[in-house]
């Protein structure tokens, strides 16, 4: 076989209006502009783009228009794009299907699922690929789906497996949750498995994973910042380099144009919620840069009686003057009041009334001792229904 190049790319997410900004839906179509700018220089054999080209199946109309436009500038430059359905473009019912069928028949894209043998092959490389499977027990489906379209990969040719889910094992840093697959659910066959779905880059040798061959198994990541958590991931994708001896060497293609986040955690653990409020305020004008997103995670524990909801939140957002946004993410939480025992017993009677005079502080009550002598001394009369009792105790607080 001749030497050959190709791109691998994921998890695009065209169409995601983060946090309702029309600015991050931009971000978003900018890095896929800035990634085809990339490949049309590098002039890869193919790219291969590993599902969630879009963030809805349903895109719209100047969504689609947007990637119907790069993808001819792909397909302008002689490069083939070939591609797998992920979670995001592909509805939940054989109706809707995905965005990626239209765009297949329009000669823009090799959606690999709807071809023959869920596959495209040429005289150098065989590229087959496995399009989003539903359902939690993702091995049993992938087992079924290999069983349905049984993948002939040639040992003559340098062979891809394309699929987008996670694959779980200590080497990729992936745990075993729910939905994810064991390296060894992968078909067999394979000198480089493509996946998409895991939002953070890594490059794995298959002997590593207990799997045969030279290869790898990689997730190109994201191109642009989908969720704050994946913030300090690099975007990009990988360029692999293929010999004729099919030796394998992966260059990663970093991306420029993402919108940067400033991801920082702050402890208000024992201030009332004013006081947080006016800290936060402080610090994210202190971490304030122009364009970025501001992440402030709000972590600690409200004092007792003070609620998440008092946290000016609206204020907190609206502290930047440089910033795209602020979205503080809370992570507190709220004091439980210990149990207060009867009434009669001096020691009990002394905490309640501490808790109850820091309640009516954190709630900015005027004379907080008074109210809280009150709200005991009310406790034993309205158990014994003794209302002339109570409104004498009532009356006493507005004298």
């Amino acid at each position: 076989m001749r030497p050959i190049d190709f791109v691998h790319i994921a998890d695009v997410h065209l169409g995601y209006a983060q946090y309702n900004l029309e600015a991050r839906l931009q971000d978003f179509n900018n890095a896929f502009r800035e990634a085809v700018d990339k490949i049309i220089e590098i002039k890869p054999d193919f790219v291969l783009i590993c599902g969630d080209l879009f963030h809805h199946p349903r895109p719209s109309n100047t969504v689609l228009e947007f990637a119907i436009e790069q993808l001819c500038r792909l397909r302008a430059a002689g490069i083939p794009v070939l591609a797998v359905d992920g979670s995001h473009d592909s509805a939940p019912n054989s109706v809707t299907g995905t965005i990626l069928r239209p765009l297949d028949r329009a000669g823009l894209i090799i959606h690999l699922p709807s071809r023959p043998g869920s596959c495209y092959e040429r005289e150098d490389y065989y590229v087959y690929g496995v399009g989003y499977l539903r359902g939690r027990a993702k091995e049993a489906v992938l087992e079924e789906y290999v069983r349905d379209f049984p993948p002939r990969p040639d040992p003559s040719k340098f062979n891809v497996m394309a699929f987008h889910l996670a694959v779980a094992h200590e080497a990729l840093g992936l745990p075993r949750i729910t939905g994810s697959i064991r390296p060894p659910a992968l078909p067999r066959g394979f000198d480089y498995y493509a996946g998409g779905h895991v939002h953070r880059p890594c490059l794995v040798r298959l002997s590593d994973l207990g799997l045969p061959g030279r290869g790898y198994l990689a997730y190109s990541g994201s191109i642009e910042t989908v969720n704050y958590r994946e913030a300090g991931h690099e975007k990009g994708f990988y360029l692999i380099h293929v010999s004729a001896s099919k030796d394998v060497e992966v260059e990663r293609v970093r991306l420029e144009s993402t919108r940067k986040f400033v991801v920082f955690e702050e402890d208000i653990t024992g201030m009332s919620p004013p006081e947080a409020t006016s800290f936060l305020v402080d610090r994210v004008r202190a971490m304030d840069e122009k364009g970025a997103i501001l992440v402030p995670i709000i972590t600690g524990e409200l004092p007792p009686g003070a609620s998440l909801s008092e946290i000016d939140l609206a204020t907190i957002r609206m502290a930047a003057s440089l910033a795209l946004a602020v979205r503080p993410v809370l992570r507190v939480t709220e004091a439980e009041l210990p149990e207060v025992g009867y009434l009669g017993e001096e020691g009990v009677r002394q905490r309640a009334f501490r808790h109850l005079v820091e309640i009516f502080k954190g709630k900015g009550v005027e004379e907080p001792e008074k109210l809280a002598e009150a709200a005991i001394e009310l406790v034993e009369p309205l158990l014994t229904g003794d209302e002339k009792r109570v409104r004498e105790i009532l009356e006493g607080l507005v004298a």
